[in-house]
């Protein structure tokens, strides 16, 4: 829709005040393309480069910021947001790598993932990020997450940055590094496990326990009992339940009168 992206204006074309036809066009392109936000983030990103590199808002506005802000409701941040990624996106949009990963890429690319992207684009290329996600895209597919390319661009070497081999090498270690990590086990660290023993002394107040046995009395108390049960014996604590005994019909064969063991 803008054309050529070699070719887009850098600077204002005119001088003055009104724009020119050529103006009045290419800002009529930049706001249709902008209006789709939503669904085209990089064309609302490539659009709104040109409208401020061109100042095509100067005919009703002071600034590119008044002009985002009023006339599409998006903070001057967010502009320079989809500014930056736009090109990015574009690449991997136009990307053909085959094997139905350019598929994957126009159903799961969205502004998350892309702008994860940018640190990698602005320190070294736009080829060096293509090679990146599409490293991401081949071995994991649908399940990329911009977390994981976040990851996945920090974790990556310098020198493998803008070459496809080294940074699909890359990509599979530091997936394989994620495989390997095994979650740290609470109980078998003492600082997490005296943050967690903490945390619930805040969480499980009176109104709370109370609140769970209204709404569940047996569950709620046996939960409670077997609580208080693992910790008074972690922490050395005895504590007795005083439970009454349960008196039952005597069972076929048992004595007359002789009642059942209490249940505590």
């Amino acid at each position: 829709m803008l054309g050529d992206s070699a070719k887009l204006p850098t600077k204002q074309l005119t001088d003055t005040p009104a724009l020119i036809a050529q103006e009045q066009d290419m800002l009529l392109k930049c706001e249709s393309a902008i209006e789709n936000l939503r669904f085209a983030f990089w064309a609302a990103g490539k659009a709104l480069q040109v409208v401020r590199d061109a100042r095509l808002y100067r005919a009703q506005f002071e600034t590119f910021e008044e002009y985002t802000q009023a006339k599409w409701d998006i903070t001057p941040q967010y502009a320079g947001k989809l500014i930056r990624t736009w090109r990015v996106a574009e690449a991997l949009f136009q990307a053909k790598p085959g094997g139905g990963l350019e598929t994957i890429v126009s159903k799961k690319l969205g502004y998350g993932q892309a702008w994860a992207l940018v640190p990698l684009v602005e320190e070294h290329s736009v080829q060096a990020a293509v090679y990146l996600y599409l490293g991401l895209l081949k071995v994991k597919g649908a399940e990329v997450t911009a977390a994981l390319v976040q990851g996945a661009v920090e974790a990556l070497p310098k020198t493998a940055a803008g070459h496809k081999g080294k940074t699909e090498e890359a990509v599979l270690a530091y997936l394989a590094s994620l495989e390997d990590a095994t979650p740290s086990v609470p109980g078998t660290d003492p600082v997490k496990i005296l943050k967690a023993l903490t945390k619930a002394a805040k969480t499980f107040d009176a109104q709370t326990v109370e609140a769970a046995v209204q709404h569940d009395p047996e569950r709620a108390r046996s939960a409670v009992k077997s609580l208080i049960e693992v910790l008074s014996s972690a922490a050395g604590i005895p504590v007795a339940f005083d439970v009454p005994a349960v008196i039952e019909a005597p069972t076929e064969g048992a004595p007359q009168g002789q009642d059942d063991v209490p249940v505590a």
